[in-house]
């Protein structure tokens, strides 16, 4: 996949493109369904496939940094639209484009940079200033301009439609099961180990500690079962999300990851951490002693997980 940024000259649009279009955070089973009706029409129209997203989502820009918690970062983004069989990645620069009308969007930008012949949205996609076009007004845009649209209908689970909202919902109270079986993806946080007070190294248990990245969403405070990707091998884990696992109170968010099985410095090294279960929710120790039983316990409960 060629992953684009700001720049249209090098998108292959000579002949023509098929783009799906849409901020696709966290890449959900409706995004997948949508992403694989776009690599049939390409393959069919023998087009060039255009993944068409943004570099910041557009809530943000419009109504503030860290007003909608991101389910994944750009990198993360790209990692899993690499495996979507597109030819090219497009990040878009939101700010550039958000005041165009629908018409002018349309025009200015799908048409007249992309190219594009073919169109694949969902059934609620919005696009141009203040979201005002819609798949009918696509449609319509489309047998003036020539282009055709392929409309992407809602993926349903049980009562609920498969929408990011919904995953960010159940990610948010803890149910990360749930929010997985949406993804189709275990639900994953990255970032920079940092030195911490190494408490849980005295106790048996050394942490891999990480501070949060506050664009990103997180679980609900509490303890979950894990797998953390160190030294190029996946391992088992707990990890919490909260105040760090001591006996003191008030402390700033952060994640704690005991590896299970792994021995040695990860200071300064960026991990992966997939979130599986809730084990439990976040508990007060009155000692280290207690606290270290209820890790022994959390550990076995990893273990004993599939």
């Amino acid at each position: 996949m060629n992953t684009v940024w700001h720049d249209y000259s090098k998108v292959d649009t000579q002949k023509g493109t098929a783009v799906a279009i849409g901020n696709f955070d966290g890449l959900h089973l409706g995004h997948r369904k949508l992403m694989d009706m776009l690599a049939k029409v390409a393959k069919e129209h023998d087009l060039p496939s255009v993944i068409y997203t943004f570099e910041k989502h557009p809530i943000n820009v419009i109504k503030g940094e860290y007003t909608l918690p991101l389910i994944a970062d750009n990198t993360y983004k790209q990692e899993l639209l690499a495996n979507c069989e597109a030819d090219t990645l497009f990040f878009e620069d939101f700010a550039s484009v958000k005041d165009l009308s629908p018409q002018d969007f349309v025009r200015d930008i799908l048409v007249n940079k992309l190219n594009m012949k073919i169109a694949v949205v969902g059934r609620h996609n919005h696009y141009g200033k203040d979201s005002a076009g819609d798949v009918k007004l696509l449609r319509e845009l489309g047998q003036e301009y020539g282009f055709a649209v392929y409309m992407i209908e809602p993926l349903y689970f049980g009562d609920f439609v498969c929408s990011s909202s919904k995953v960010r919902e159940l990610i948010a109270e803890g149910e990360i099961e749930k929010a997985n079986e949406l993804l189709g993806h275990p639900f994953k946080i990255s970032n920079v180990v940092v030195k911490d007070k190494m408490l849980g190294r005295t106790l048996g248990f050394p942490t891999a500690n990480m501070i949060p990245d506050k664009a990103l969403l997180l679980p609900k405070n509490g303890v979950y079962g894990t797998n953390t990707l160190a030294g190029g091998k996946r391992y088992p884990s707990i990890t919490n999300v909260g105040a760090a696992l001591t006996v003191s109170e008030g402390e700033p968010v952060r994640i704690e990851t005991y590896i299970i099985g792994f021995e040695g410095d990860l200071y300064g090294q960026t991990l992966e951490v997939e979130f599986l279960t809730k084990i439990r929710d976040t508990e007060h120790f009155d000692g280290l002693d207690s606290l270290k039983s209820q890790l022994e316990k959390d550990v076995e409960t990893r273990l004993e997980e599939k």
